[in-house]
């Protein structure tokens, strides 16, 4: 489809120049294989020649500033912007190499021992912006006949039960079973009252080793809050511990970086390609 909208879209351009170019301006040539690249082949006829002339047109526009500006700008301010660029280029080039020579030095994984100890150091930099919760809930049909159980190891939780109530998933119509997990309580007000349309309040989740139970029409929910921590408590480890890993990758890529930058000119007077007169 585009070859022959480019034909109906290019007929007005010179036969005298190439056929591989659909457009000029001055010294520019626009070529059929880079218009056809920015042309999806899932448009009809008629839309791929509407692109196509849209296309050229912008083309043609942006070159003509181009060259409009190289020819009314001053040299000097010319020369600034080539500078500039020259600069730009060379620094993208050095990044894209120096972060190819961190990454081959770097680990993948920082060490588990190194995030705790970085953690026990600096406990008193990690403050909690806002509330946290360790909780699981189970929500189930009223009709269930086995309701007294299910609260009880919900409640007793010992790990029979866990394993109990998990055997049991597909007949809950949602759980989470986990709650060695903090999570926001935003988070959970958010979720119960978006899709359950249920209005929680954090005061009824904040109390510790505490149980909640209620139910709307159809359903009953029980919740059990295993541990709360207020805003600008200290922040547990589990929770950190992405923050914490991050930031020792970064210490361990200047450290490299450095090095790199001291062995880079080392290596080079070693090898005659560096000297100072």
């Amino acid at each position: 489809m585009i070859s022959s909208a480019l034909i109906s879209s290019c007929a007005f351009f010179s036969k005298k120049e190439s056929t591989t170019n659909v457009a000029r301006v001055n010294n520019h040539y626009l070529s059929q294989e880079e218009l056809s690249e920015d042309i999806s082949n899932n448009l009809s006829e008629t839309d791929s020649t509407v692109a196509a002339r849209y296309y050229i047109q912008n083309w043609a526009r942006d070159k003509l500033f181009l060259d409009r500006a190289k020819l009314n700008l001053p040299q000097e301010q010319q020369s600034y912007f080539r500078e500039l660029s020259k600069r730009y280029e060379e620094q993208l080039f050095k990044k894209a190499y120096k972060d190819a020579l961190i990454e081959k030095q770097l680990k993948i994984q920082v060490d588990s021992s190194e995030i705790v100890f970085y953690y026990q150091d600096n406990k008193s930099n990690f403050k909690l912006n806002e509330d946290l919760v360790r909780l699981r809930y189970l929500q189930f049909d009223k009709k269930m006949k086995s309701s007294l159980d299910i609260k009880r190891k919900f409640i007793r939780f010992n790990a029979e039960d866990m394993l109990s109530l998990q055997e049991k998933s597909l007949e809950f119509k949602s759980l989470s079973l986990n709650d060695s997990i903090w999570v926001r309580v935003s988070d959970v007000l958010k979720e119960f009252e978006d899709n359950k349309g249920i209005q929680l309040n954090e005061s009824e989740i904040s109390k510790i080793d505490s149980f909640l139970e209620f139910e709307d029409e159809s359903d009953i929910f029980y919740f059990y809050t295993k541990n709360f921590l207020k805003r600008n408590d200290e922040a547990p480890l589990s929770y950190v511990r992405p923050t914490i890993e991050q930031i020792l990758l970064n210490k361990k890529k200047i450290n490299i970086s450095k090095i790199i930058d001291k062995e880079i000119t080392k290596d080079a007077t070693k090898n005659d390609e560096f000297e100072v007169y």
